[in-house]
């Protein structure tokens, strides 16, 4: 008599395995719908572009890794460069400064320099890849370093008009303003770029023991 057993056993277990796959590919797709197909394209992108620079992210490699048909990238962002350029787009600093500075602020210096330290490392953060590319590819691609500076300008003239009030009101000392906003951005960016090029080889501090410092020695200095 044959023994079928053992095929039982093995077919059960191939039920498992597929049933376990086919749940696992629907919780993929489930989370790809949540982004659209123009975020999965520009988010695919970036991925090739920081991992094999520009030409080894070919509109198919984008194609695959957004698990998209490669017509569809031509149909949403025309060529390559297209994917770049909406790229570019989507990391203004502007809409997500001014909520802070207009939701956020309490006019106490220590306060409100944390919130925005803090805001900013997170965006940074978001927006990592894209930073370290433009070190990188600065020569190719001026536009992207063009992109990248509007950033540092945002927070200058945030913080500049930030400060004067701060002064107008009495709760800071008489100091050149710009270069004060220009040292606050100094230091949050050198610490971003630390962070992003050397992990924790420099500061293995986390990010709220640095803030909580850096911007408490600081609002000090300014305070009257």
């Amino acid at each position: 008599m044959v023994d079928f057993s053992n095929d039982i056993i093995y077919c059960n277990n191939c039920k498992q395995i597929l049933t376990f796959i086919s749940e696992s590919w629907m919780n993929m797709n489930e989370l790809n719908d949540k982004k659209t197909t123009s975020e999965r394209i520009i988010e695919a992108f970036i991925e090739l572009f920081r991992d094999y620079g520009y030409k080894g992210a070919t509109t198919r490699a984008i194609a695959e890794r957004a698990g998209v048909n490669e017509v569809t990238i031509f149909r949403h962002f025309g060529n390559k460069k297209g994917i770049m350029e909406a790229a570019l787009q989507s990391i203004s600093y502007s809409p997500f400064l001014e909520k802070i500075i207009n939701e956020e602020m309490t006019w106490d210096l220590e306060h409100d320099l944390w919130v925005i330290a803090e805001g900013y490392q997170t965006y940074m953060e978001k927006i990592k890849d894209l930073i370290l590319i433009s070190f990188r590819e600065a020569g190719m691609f001026p536009e992207l370093n063009n992109t990248i500076v509007i950033i540092p300008k945002q927070l200058k003239t945030n913080l500049v008009s930030y400060f004067t009030e701060m002064k107008r009101r009495g709760k800071i000392i008489d100091t050149n303003i710009e270069f004060q906003a220009m040292n606050f951005i100094w230091l949050n960016f050198g610490y971003f770029l630390s962070k992003a090029r050397f992990g924790d080889s420099l500061i293995s501090d986390s990010n709220h023991d640095f803030l909580k410092h850096s911007v408490q020695l600081f609002s000090r200095g300014l305070s009257l």
